[in-house]
């Protein structure tokens, strides 16, 4: 289907068509509306030919907050993406350029493209917890240029994909080799959701740094969680069950290493008197917690402004090769952990 055949359906002319396409405001707007639904019934999408009619540019960075209804309440007190998203406001700002915040629904990318559609927006940025493998596509495949913060959310990026790249085997890697350093040998780890692509990574970069000291981890020693707090409860609960608590315990992000911390309290174990605790991520919340918590910094502010200049630089021209920075998170040393006192 081509603009020749909307015209047609629409009962309009072609040059009505481009008008709209175009943003002019000399298209009635009940006509305007007959366009787009006839163009949304046959999911017909602009290709770059027809949207380079005009030269004229919003300025505007779409930044859409993508959720899932059906598993909000995993992540409904988020403490992650908050710096993120000031972030990207602040840095499209200082570019020259104004930022329009959607919240939409993984299950509906409509809205998403409309956007693209209606020449509102000239890129955008997705900040999300789902995969957004699906409609990453769709837009991309559109034509339109479009920026995804987070790695696990595009699990097979196409090429020139914008997306910053946290190396996630080397940040757990470093943080293992952190506890084997206070001379702690018996290790305990608490993984994300395994069908999110850095969980099977991190665990590997945690088995490999043990492994490189001739330390092995058995089964018992590894839980497996979902990225939420209820599993640093569980891990903690299963080890004083079996009588098995480690020495030390990496969580795979902090939200578990505070279940992990809650759990230990409600049962008298002292940290790090007991158990020293290493988290991922360095929350807001993650300096006031009781002990403060030792965790690896995402530089998320970082690669926020990375995100929203290479995409930018791209609208402008500016990038000569794609190239781009590897982040990789740094340690942050605070009282919950601590050497082993018996070598």
């Amino acid at each position: 289907m081509d603009i020749y055949d909307i015209a047609r359906l629409a009962g309009v002319s072609r040059k009505t068509v481009q008008r709209m396409l175009n943003g002019s405001a000399s298209v009635a707007p009940a006509t305007a509306d007959k366009i787009r639904r006839v163009m949304e019934e046959h999911h017909y999408e602009p290709n770059a030919a027809a949207r380079r009619l005009t030269s004229k540019t919003a300025r505007t960075i779409g930044l859409f907050i993508v959720q899932d209804e059906r598993n909000y309440s995993l992540y409904s007190d988020d403490l992650y993406y908050g710096v993120v998203i000031g972030a990207l406001i602040s840095q499209c700002a200082s570019r020259g350029y104004k930022t329009l915040v959607s919240i939409e629904d993984v299950s509906r990318p409509e809205p998403i493209l409309s956007l693209y559609k209606d020449k509102s927006i000239d890129a955008g940025i997705v900040v999300s917890w789902s995969d957004m493998q699906q409609t990453v596509d769709r837009i991309a495949a559109a034509g339109f240029r479009i920026g995804v913060f987070d790695q696990n959310n595009v699990p097979h990026p196409a090429e020139g994909l914008v997306i910053p790249q946290l190396d996630n085997y080397e940040s757990v890697y470093r943080a293992a080799a952190y506890l084997l350093d206070l001379g702690h040998t018996d290790i305990g780890v608490i993984t994300g959701d395994m069908t999110i692509p850095c969980s099977p990574v991190r665990l590997q970069g945690f088995l490999d740094a043990l492994a490189q000291r001739g330390i092995e981890a058995p089964a018992s020693r590894i839980h497996y969680g979902r990225f939420r707090e209820a599993d640093g409860e569980a891990a903690v609960e299963e080890w004083v069950r079996t009588g098995t608590l480690p020495q030390a315990v990496f969580c795979s992000n902090d939200l578990m290493a505070y279940g992990v911390l809650r759990a230990c309290k409600e049962r008298g174990i002292s940290i790090p008197g007991e158990l020293s605790v290493i988290g991922f991520d360095d929350l807001l919340v993650s300096q006031y917690t009781h002990p403060p918590l030792t965790t690896m910094r995402v530089p998320r502010i970082g690669m926020a402004a990375q995100l929203a200049n290479r995409l930018i630089d791209q609208l402008e021209g500016r990038e000569a090769e794609d190239t781009q920075e590897r982040f990789t998170a740094e340690l942050v040393v605070r009282e919950s952990c601590k050497a082993d006192c018996s070598i």
